[in-house]
């Protein structure tokens, strides 16, 4: 499946290194190395799966983030369904000691990268039919 992603980056020097991945397939080590970044590749995808974008190398020393800002399957733009998606950080456990008030386990939306971590997001295959499940039960709930 076509999978296209853009992003928003914002880093100094350390430019962000994601993967891209799916429970069958993985594209490693991908560089956000311009402030907006379009990574559209190919992947293959199960008929229950989840796309992972993992942020590997959050620097302590300055600020990078990694905004999620579209997402497309198969040329099916699934705007809303990046907020379905969960970035679950893996804090820096010298950082996470030191908060009074612990920080979630999960951010939902999810949409901004500001620690190492994983973004997921629940799909199933085809896409088209997934979307239309939801415009169905968004309509029952509504109606």
């Amino acid at each position: 499946m076509k999978i296209e992603v853009d992003f928003e980056v914002i880093f100094k020097n350390k430019m962000p290194c994601i993967d891209l991945e799916t429970n069958l397939y993985s594209k490693k080590d991908i560089i956000l190395d311009s402030p907006k970044k379009n990574i559209s590749l190919d992947l293959i995808v199960d008929k229950k799966d989840q796309l992972k974008i993992s942020f590997k190398n959050k620097c302590d020393h300055e600020d990078n983030v990694i905004r999620l800002k579209k997402l497309k399957i198969d040329d099916i733009d699934l705007q809303h369904f990046i907020y379905e998606g969960k970035f679950y950080p893996a804090y820096n456990k010298e950082w996470y000691d030191k908060q009074v008030i612990k920080p979630p386990l999960y951010y939902r939306p999810g949409t901004e990268m500001r620690h190492t971590g994983v973004w997921i997001l629940n799909i199933t295959t085809p896409i088209w039919k997934m979307v239309m499940e939801q415009w169905l039960n968004d309509e029952g709930k509504n109606g």
